[in-house]
């Protein structure tokens, strides 16, 4: 298929509408997770929500057609107990849950961001690998990168999407 048949979705003000891949630089926000276990960022949280309210209400794409995939079982709850009704049918996973799944939009929701630098399960190869390559149709990555750039993966990653323009800065004022 070639991208004339897969067009960016509506919802997003994508950054290049030939090359639907959107990186959203937040800084901050990283919790353990209340029961000790894991780790959350409330305001990866409500960015994920936001973008996915706008997705669905450009009225292209439903509910099935968006997959939310993040490191942390912590995240997971923390995104799926901020949904309401109109959300709740949107599938939320780990990483390590989406292996071998595809959706039509993908938002990837990084959830480390700390002044060490400390980037955890986002280190895995494997599991960068299945969380950049599950969308069909558009990627929006929510992430601190500062924190990402620490890692050599990460940091080859940032510099393809710096130097594509995927940088999706323009979006941080309408949160």
């Amino acid at each position: 298929m070639n991208a004339s048949s897969r067009p960016a979705p509506a919802g997003l003000l994508w950054p290049d509408w030939d090359n639907p891949v959107a990186f959203i630089p937040i800084e901050g926000g990283e919790l353990v997770s209340p029961d000790g276990t894991s780790r959350e960022n409330p305001v990866e949280v409500s960015w994920v929500l936001k973008i996915t309210e706008d997705l669905l209400e450009a009225g292209e794409l439903t509910k099935k057609d968006i997959g939310i995939i993040t490191p942390y079982a912590g995240q997971v709850r923390a995104i799926r107990n901020s949904m309401d009704e109109k959300l709740d049918d949107v599938e939320v996973r780990t990483v390590d849950g989406y292996q071998g799944r595809e959706k039509e939009v993908i938002i990837f929701s990084c959830v480390r961001s700390n002044p060490e630098g400390n980037v955890g399960f986002l280190a895995e190869p494997r599991r960068l690998n299945v969380a950049l390559t599950r969308a069909k149709r558009g990627l929006i990555v929510i992430g601190d990168p500062a924190t990402l750039r620490s890692d050599k993966n990460w940091q080859a990653w940032l510099e393809y999407i710096r130097n594509s323009k995927f940088e999706a800065w323009h979006l941080l004022g309408m949160a």
